[in-house]
């Protein structure tokens, strides 16, 4: 297997075209992009009728092994050659119709596009609009059941104002679904974490509509939330958005175990008038929701520790040298240290030792937990290896 990495500068010039149409990427099996909204809309313009390229919008830019984009705007394609296997991606616009009925068929569009109908994936990477991740999981595991991962983002921009894009090679999306199934003879490997704690404050959904929480323990869900927050020294949240002052108290579920609990994170992102409070991920009557907590230390460090674990368990479980890392960072906790991304980026050049590696920043990620069950949760951080 190959990896290799092009960062384009976007310019009114035909390098830029010229570069995207170079050897590496023209005979990958896979393209993976990554970028601004400018960016992946341009690239979108050059490249036509592909059918080997997976892209989505990332918050103000994408980083890189070779750089970071804050202050201009780059595509970064990781191109992945030699893969021993077959690779299919197909896409859809779930503006309309039934979103989970869309993900069944667009899975099994991208099995038969590899010619693998029947066979399970390795791993299946997706990337899509935010707001429907929950109902196209369902659908993928309605055909795939839990014995494949399911990893990727949704798609981002500079401002939360619903200008993402999704692109498949051939068409442009807003509101779309692209999916990738891998079937590879190299091993991958992937991980799915969080960098926050538990704190003792937790309370039963009681109410619920969606993705709009009424009430916690039968009592209003602003309400409570803005006590916990009282009592970790935080001032009372006033309607409106509440997305940056949210970002280091989140909600959390449990996917672990006792011994070792697993937090699944939920971003508050709006106090309304009623109390109630609007999320970027589902959740569930009955299920318990625990206040988390993160420290600005631990989101600058954990990029770098999310490489070294994955790039070490890939060694020791498959003596098998990587050949490249994708990297999934929640663009809201990007936000919350934007000032330090220079750090981030030379924190993970430190642990990747040479390794190409593409960083995107999502509005929700989709990963895989112990249990085998892939979820969606916000916050969260995923490193896929390809070895």
């Amino acid at each position: 297997m190959q990896v290799t990495l092009k960062r384009i500068e976007l310019k009114d010039s035909p390098q830029f075209s010229d570069e995207l149409h170079g050897s590496e990427i023209n005979h990958a099996d896979l393209n993976i992009a990554f970028g601004d909204v400018d960016a992946i809309s341009a690239l979108a313009t050059v490249i036509k009728d592909k059918s080997n390229w997976i892209a989505s919008s990332s918050c103000q830019g994408a980083m890189s092994n070779l750089g970071n984009d804050m202050g201009a705007s780059f595509v970064h394609v990781m191109s992945v050659a030699n893969t021993q296997g077959a690779i299919g991606i197909a896409s859809c616009d779930i503006g309309e119709g039934d979103v989970t009925e869309q993900a069944e068929s667009t899975i099994v569009s991208a099995m038969q596009r590899a010619n693998r109908l029947g066979q399970m994936p390795n791993l299946v990477w997706i990337v899509q609009a935010p707001g429907q991740e929950e109902k196209v999981l369902k659908g993928v595991q309605a055909i795939l059941g839990n014995s494949v991962p399911i990893f990727g983002g949704s798609s981002a921009d500079d401002a939360i104002e619903g200008k993402w894009l999704q692109f498949d090679g051939k068409q442009l999306y807003s509101n779309g679904l692209v999916i990738a199934a891998l079937y590879t003879e190299k091993p991958i490997s992937c991980y799915f974490s969080s960098g926050y704690t538990f704190t003792q404050k937790k309370a039963e959904v009681t109410a619920v509509d969606g993705r709009v929480l009424y009430t916690l323990d039968n009592k209003p869900a602003g309400e409570v939330y803005n006590q916990w927050l009282q009592m970790y020294g935080e001032a009372p949240l006033k309607p409106g958005s509440i997305l940056s002052d949210s970002t280091y108290f989140p909600l959390g579920r449990d996917m672990g175990s006792k011994s070792e609990p697993i937090p699944l994170l939920s971003h508050p992102s709006k106090l309304n008038e009623d109390d109630s409070l609007e999320l970027f991920a589902t959740v569930q009557k009955g299920e318990i929701l625990t206040l988390m907590h993160g420290e600005r230390h631990n989101l600058i460090s954990r990029a770098a520790e999310v490489t070294e674990v994955v790039l070490r368990t890939h060694e020791l479980n498959y003596e098998s040298q990587a050949k490249g890392l994708l990297l999934v960072f929640c663009g809201g906790c990007m936000l919350a240290v934007k000032d330090q991304l220079d750090q981030i980026h030379r924190s993970i050049l430190s642990k990747a030792q040479g390794l190409p590696f593409l960083v995107a920043f999502t509005f929700g990620e989709q990963g895989c937990f112990p249990d085998g069950k892939s979820r969606h949760g916000n916050l969260m951080i995923s490193a896929t290896v390809f070895g």
